[in-house]
C-alpha cells in the first residue's frame, strides 16, 4: 500500500499542510488564490458561451466542461463561507 498519492493531494492533504507552513503562505493567501480562481473560471465560462452564442467555432463539450468548472467552484466558495460564517457565530457564542 502506498501512501504517496495522499501525501500529493492538491486540495491539503496532509504531506502538504507541512510544507505551506515552511513557506510561509498563509491563511489568507489560500483563499485569496481560491477566490482568484473562482473568478477566473466564473470569466472563463462566461466567455466560452458568449462565443458559443455568436456561432464561433467552439466545441460544445468545451463550453459544458467550462460551465461546469465554474458552477462547482462557485459551490465551493459558497460552501467554504457558509462553514466560516457557522465558526464565526460559534465563536461568538462561546462564554467568556
Amino acid at each position: 500500500m502506498e501512501i504517496n498519492p495522499l501525501l500529493n493531494n492538491p486540495l491539503g492533504g496532509v504531506g502538504s499542510l507541512d510544507k505551506k507552513a515552511s513557506s510561509g503562505t498563509g491563511f489568507s493567501q489560500l483563499l485569496t488564490n481560491a477566490i482568484e480562481g473562482t473568478v477566473n473560471a466564473q470569466r472563463n465560462a462566461e466567455k466560452m458561451t458568449a462565443k458559443a452564442a455568436v456561432g464561433e467555432d467552439v466545441p460544445m463539450h468545451e463550453v459544458i466542461e467550462a460551465v461546469n468548472k465554474a458552477e462547482i467552484t462557485l459551490q465551493t466558495m459558497l460552501n467554504v463561507r457558509d462553514k466560516a460564517v457557522t465558526a464565526y457565530q460559534e465563536i461568538l457564542r462561546m462564554p467568556i
